[in-house]
């Protein structure tokens, strides 16, 4: 073979290694660019997750306050145990 399609063969081996480089990357680029946006929308969800759980916390934080104080004590007594004061008139209906 001359010189010259030793030359040309080996910029066809080239360009045709280069080509399925490039057709390699760009696959797992797309698959890549797929697996982030699944990610970025898991984040999301999670943190949305965080914030309700934190608003939780702080409903929780403010019931047990509120159970630790005499309004608390005086509202169970009366819806569940139907107790009163005793200075209060109580008025059944027939």
């Amino acid at each position: 073979m001359s010189a010259r399609r030793k030359k040309q063969r080996k910029s066809y081996l080239v360009t045709i290694t280069l080509v399925l480089l490039l057709i390699v990357l760009g696959f797992n680029m797309v698959k890549l660019y797929s697996k982030n946006r699944a990610l970025e929308a898991r984040e999301e969800y999670l943190n949305k997750q965080i914030e309700d759980e934190e608003d939780r916390y702080e409903s929780l934080t403010e019931y047990e306050k509120f159970t630790k104080t005499i309004e608390f004590v005086e509202k169970i007594a009366r819806e569940k145990l139907g107790l009163v004061f005793g200075n209060e008139i109580i008025f059944k209906e027939k």
